[in-house]
């Protein structure tokens, strides 16, 4: 019955589409369309609390995997029939646990995942089995990151071809970010400097109040890095330039773009520290109401990548898509007026953009189609 009302839910959904008027190359003379399905989980309680930010999807683009955190398995869904395909099975302890603090899930390959924390990172077998670990305190960080040292990254990506990992560390004397390339056949570490971050420091926000119980607020710029093929791109959100180190080519490279809808970059000065936690709230609302950029992604079918940003307001949010070719240059931009909100975790799957949504605590998807006009 309940799969029935789910169906039932999909077939009636509103379906809304419009003609782009604010669009350039890529998204001219296109129609974009929007619907809306849920994931049938099969009377199982799947895990919404962090809106997928620990999930993946397979090499195929058939499945979504998710990490539930709760009964510490692994969730694949099947996005071509729109259910909950099976659970994988997890152990917190023992030599094939995951342990504690885990922050994200990645599918490695059709057979295996990597699990990563605070201070290491695994790659199991689907079936639970721990295959490695990389302990990160082996490397020559700079100081424990509890000690205001380094900390690796939770978003990591490991080569096992290469014996590297990839991740962004983060320096807590400068409060900013280098591409870090751990070398796990000698214990070596390079971290190189990255010129589209040099302003995160300038959009970093504070507030702590010492009182019976301390309380301590952050926030700064989300950063990215995701690999496809031989790059590994770097982004953070307060400027659109990308950044991406090439695996085959052993260097990084740098784009800068120029947007005709939208600020390439944050422009305004904030105050930093805060003395309350309404102030710090305020300022950050400020922050949130210029551009934002989102990391991009790819679309295999159609060979482009794309790449969301917003601007937040408490009357209004713009959202916005530009488009890459596969050396990443810009090939068109368009103002998505579907969409209301900033996007929550997406992917492209089959030429459409998949955009999650918790619909009634069921794990819901909205569809941004599109579609070239004669």
């Amino acid at each position: 019955m309940r799969y029935l009302f789910y169906l039932i839910l999909v077939m009636l959904i509103s379906c809304k589409e419009n003609i782009v008027q604010n669009s350039s190359g890529y998204f001219s003379n296109l129609q974009f369309l929007l619907d809306t399905v849920i994931i049938d989980s099969s009377d199982e309680f799947l895990f919404l609390q962090n809106q997928l930010f620990s999930s993946d999807l397979s090499e195929d683009g058939k499945h979504l995997f998710n990490f539930n955190e709760n009964d510490v398995a692994i969730e694949k869904i099947n996005l071509d029939e729109l259910r909950l395909d099976k659970k994988f099975p997890f152990e917190r302890e023992g030599p094939n646990g995951i342990g504690r603090n885990v922050a994200v899930m990645k599918i490695h390959n059709k057979d295996q995942v990597t699990i990563s924390g605070m201070f290491h990172t695994s790659l199991f077998s689907l079936d639970g089995k721990k295959l490695n670990t990389i302990y990160y305190e082996n490397f020559s960080l700079g100081g424990h990151p509890l000690e205001g040292g380094e900390q690796f990254g939770s978003k990591v990506i490991l080569d096992t071809d290469a014996e590297r990992l990839y991740g962004l560390i983060y320096q807590y004397e400068d409060n900013n970010y280098v591409l870090g390339i751990l070398y796990l056949n000698n214990y070596e570490v390079s971290k190189i400097k990255l010129k589209s971050f040099e302003k995160i420091p300038d959009f970093s926000f504070k507030y702590i109040y010492t009182g019976k119980a301390t309380v301590h607020m952050t926030e700064g710029p989300k950063v990215g890095i995701e690999r496809f093929g031989n790059k590994v791109i770097l982004s953070n959100e307060i400027i659109s330039t990308l950044m991406w180190y090439d695996t085959l080519m052993d260097s990084l490279f740098i784009k800068p773009y120029t947007s005709q809808l939208t600020a390439n970059q944050k422009e305004k000065e904030y105050k930093k520290n805060h003395e309350t936690s309404e102030a710090f709230q305020i300022e950050y609302r400020k922050y949130r109401g210029e551009i934002n950029f989102l990391p991009p992604f790819w679309d295999k079918k159609n060979q482009v990548f794309y790449r969301f940003s917003f601007e937040e307001n408490e009357k209004k949010t713009n959202v916005y898509l530009t488009a890459y070719d596969t050396e990443l240059n810009k090939i068109g931009e368009s103002l998505v007026p579907e969409l209301i909100k900033k996007p929550a975790k997406h992917f492209a799957k089959d030429g459409n953009i998949w955009i999650y949504e918790n619909i009634n605590d069921e794990m819901g998807f909205v569809r941004l189609k599109m579609k070239k006009i004669n």
